[in-house]
């Protein structure tokens, strides 16, 4: 199911967010969370890309299972920071024969020391979004928002802007993670 579809739904809805392990042998805990999970009835759960990419190469094989094996929705996190347009289109490939049909387009964290965007990177989830919504028009896009503004944006103004940026480039559905400040 589109994440897209379920949330037009009129009902309050819950997902959990998985991070794969860091390395092979650590797969089966996953898989045992993510069983333990599932059991609960989750709308959705979202795999992510781990920071700088270190664990991507287990997202789409989670996200996978939680689709098939567990009969949940799946979103497989895409992420700029630690991918070439050329990584990119290789994994929504995978992602394709994997049968997901859900994506979380972001930009990532950009680690400490690193340059960034290197030649043949995608600089903002913008562009991302707008590839993919090329590239596979099928996929359901999901991108971030931040209730409180992004922690790099000068203003709120300029945050809601780059936001639109998203919207625009075709982004089906937005989340955000938390926010802190209720008044």
């Amino acid at each position: 199911m589109k994440i897209k579809d379920l949330l037009q739904k009129e009902r309050v809805t819950m997902s959990f967010e998985v991070f794969p392990p860091k390395t092979s042998a650590a797969f089966e805990e996953v898989d045992a969370a993510v069983y333990k999970l599932a059991a609960l009835k989750p709308d959705f759960m979202s795999v992510t890309y781990g920071a700088g990419g270190g664990t991507s190469a287990h997202t789409v094989r989670i996200a996978a299972d939680i689709d098939q094996k567990y009969n949940v929705p799946s979103v497989a996190h895409l992420s700029c920071v630690s991918s070439t347009r050329e990584e990119v289109q290789r994994m929504l490939g995978e992602i394709e024969r994997s049968g997901i049909e859900n994506i979380l387009a972001l930009r990532g964290d950009i680690p400490k020391d690193w340059a960034f965007p290197l030649p043949n990177q995608y600089r903002y989830a913008s562009e991302l979004i707008c590839d993919v919504k090329e590239s596979h028009p099928h996929l359901c896009i999901g991108a971030a928002c931040y209730p409180e503004g992004h922690p790099e944006s000068a203003n709120k103004a300029a945050d809601i802007r780059h936001l639109k940026e998203k919207v625009d480039a075709g982004c089906d559905f937005l989340t955000s993670q938390m926010f802190f400040d209720t008044g």
